[in-house]
């Protein structure tokens, strides 16, 4: 598998067991990429992808869609490099931190589910910082159980 792009790197890889992608910017701080990335470490159906240039990776993405050359069987942008091994139905949790939306348009590379929690400005403390990151576990937590219970359903 791909683990770094131009645009993005993946901080923990897909498993197969992967039901969650958590996907950040590279603009949050180092230590809440770390301590989020130490929580899900042994969480086998968790992956996690930080983006750096998140402006480069959509642009990138939709200029090889609206080529006229491009082949549906072997779309080749760096966001679906990216996403290709991730399984279908397998929901992304897009954590966002400004006024606007930045990777919400990710789920439309493959046609993963998307989720956002939008933690406002970033906390500076650690308390607040600490908090955040339980909101973001929270959300992979729940979306994790959900997709367990819908495969023990089926």
């Amino acid at each position: 598998m791909q683990a770094r792009s131009q645009s993005a790197i993946w901080i923990k890889e897909p498993s197969a067991d992967a039901g969650v992608v958590i996907v950040t910017s590279a603009a949050l701080p180092k230590a809440m990429i770390d301590q989020l990335h130490m929580a899900i470490d042994d969480w086998d159906q968790v992956a996690y992808l930080v983006v750096t240039h998140s402006r480069q990776l959509m642009l990138d993405w939709l200029r090889v869609g609206s080529s006229p050359e491009r082949s549906a069987l072997t779309p080749d942008s760096d966001a679906f490099q990216l996403l290709r091994h991730v399984a279908r139905g397998s929901f992304l949790l897009d954590v966002e931190t400004g006024a606007e939306p930045g990777l919400t348009w990710l789920g439309s590379v493959c046609g993963h589910p998307l989720r956002v929690v939008d933690l406002g400005t970033v906390a500076l403390s650690g308390e607040g910082m600490d908090r955040q990151i339980e909101d973001v576990l929270a959300a992979t937590r729940h979306l994790a159980k959900s997709l367990l219970q819908e495969r023990c359903t089926l």
